[in-house]
């Protein structure tokens, strides 16, 4: 990271502040340095809470939201498939499903950034 704050102060001191050239050059680099802390960050956060993804024991199938705030959730807990409401204040069992839901597929792009966030976990979907 300070060879980017050498290098974007190597560059802005040889071109002058005022000429467009500076201050396109310091904006490229102030945007490449965001862009490398939100990368850092989100491998960061990957990596101090492991649990986001689902688990062999608990997956979440859908999700509906319902407003900003509330949401109805399909989740499958050994084998059996649950519908739940989440407010902020409550999750509230509503129904045991008779006839399990299939899990949607994800888009490849969403695939491919999972890999990229957490490569040693497998994201192919178990359907059972």
């Amino acid at each position: 990271m300070s060879s980017w704050l050498f290098l974007s102060t190597a560059a802005s001191a040889a071109l002058p502040s005022g000429t467009p050239m500076g201050d396109l050059l310091s904006m490229v680099m102030s945007l490449i340095m965001v862009l490398v802390l939100i990368v850092v960050l989100a491998f960061l956060v990957k990596k101090l809470n492991p649990n986001l993804a689902n688990s062999d024991e608990f997956k979440v199938v859908r999700s509906l939201p319902l407003s900003t705030r509330e949401r109805l959730m399909v989740i499958e807990i050994d084998n059996c498939q649950h519908l739940l409401g989440v407010t902020p204040h409550s999750i509230n069992y509503l129904h045991k499903l008779e006839t399990p839901l299939s899990e949607k597929e994800l888009p490849a792009l969403a695939e491919r950034f999972g890999k990229l966030l957490n490569p040693q976990t497998n994201h192919t979907k178990k359907n059972k």
